[in-house]
């Protein structure tokens, strides 16, 4: 890092760029994300040239939405990185659907489900974009990740899932490296009780779900559950809980590669391998400089 880099925060950026009064704000939000924005837009094309195409839409799309009041303010990599799959999903629906990747093209045909409403009670297809919106609201982790505080989200991302160092995760949000890790720990935490909420909910119509939810919050905190013969017997007859109680066991442990195929929907293990190689050119770039 040189002392002509921008120091202000991803938060600070936003700010600056919703008063309309520093043109260098885009600039630097750009050089920061870019690379991780372009890696995913790949995954989404055909050809190199396309995907400059696709990244460049998108972050175009989120300055926009930032300037328009809207958009994000810490978390600006997931959110970048979603605005991608939507605007891929929009080109599929035109004449640039051939210039995706056709595995896109196939991810989005899987999504197909029932036709909606249309405006005069006609049925109709759900748009492209629409179908992934409805995928992306299925999944428990993802609505749990949704309903973070945004700092929460970003600083689950860029720790967890990019594994950058904390010197950088804390430039991009404000905080020291301290406050990185205390940070990042308790959005870990947060996480869990968002998913156990989110589990809460889609079995709300079930008493017996409804009166165990509790008891699964206490046993997956616990490092050494206590024995709880009411909990064991219904996770035995409930599949839906029983799944839950997995997932949350070794969430931790899997977060890095569970949260990219949640958020991102489509390639999150070709984002994480394209991340991963690219981090390790830097640091071999790194340590050949010094």
């Amino acid at each position: 890092m040189t002392g002509d880099e921008d120091q202000r925060s991803d938060e600070a950026l936003a700010a600056a760029l919703r008063d309309g009064a520093d043109r260098g704000a885009t600039e630097e939000l750009y050089r920061r994300h870019a690379p991780a924005v372009l890696a995913y837009a790949r995954l989404c094309c055909r050809d190199p040239h396309t995907a400059e195409d696709l990244a460049s839409e998108a972050f175009t799309r989120t300055v926009q939405a930032v300037r328009g009041g809207k958009g994000p303010a810490h978390a600006w990599r997931p959110y970048l990185l979603a605005v991608v799959r939507h605007t891929a999903a929009d080109w599929a629906a035109q004449a640039r659907r051939v210039e995706l990747e056709p595995g896109f093209g196939e991810w989005l045909d899987s999504l197909a489900g029932p036709a909606g409403e249309g405006p005069a009670g006609a049925r109709r297809e759900p748009s492209a974009e629409e179908r992934a919106v409805r995928a992306e609201d299925g999944g428990m982790i993802a609505a749990a990740f949704r309903s973070l505080p945004e700092r929460w989200r970003a600083v689950l991302w860029h720790s967890v899932v990019e594994e950058e160092p904390a010197a950088r995760v804390g430039r991009l949000l404000g905080l020291t490296p301290s406050g990185v890790a205390s940070l990042t720990s308790r959005a870990r935490e947060g996480l869990r009780e968002a998913y156990l909420a989110a589990h809460a909910e889609q079995g709300a119509a079930d008493e017996e779900c409804r009166r165990c939810g509790s008891r699964l919050a206490a046993a997956v905190r616990r490092p050494r559950p206590r024995k709880d013969t009411l909990l064991e017997r219904h996770l035995e007859r409930c599949a839906r809980c029983r799944g839950a109680a997995r997932e949350l066991a070794d969430l931790n442990q899997r977060l890095r590669t569970v949260l990219p195929v949640a958020v991102l929907l489509f390639g999150g293990p070709g984002y994480l391998t394209a991340r991963s190689a690219a981090s390790g050119a830097t640091c071999a770039g790194e340590s050949a400089r010094a």
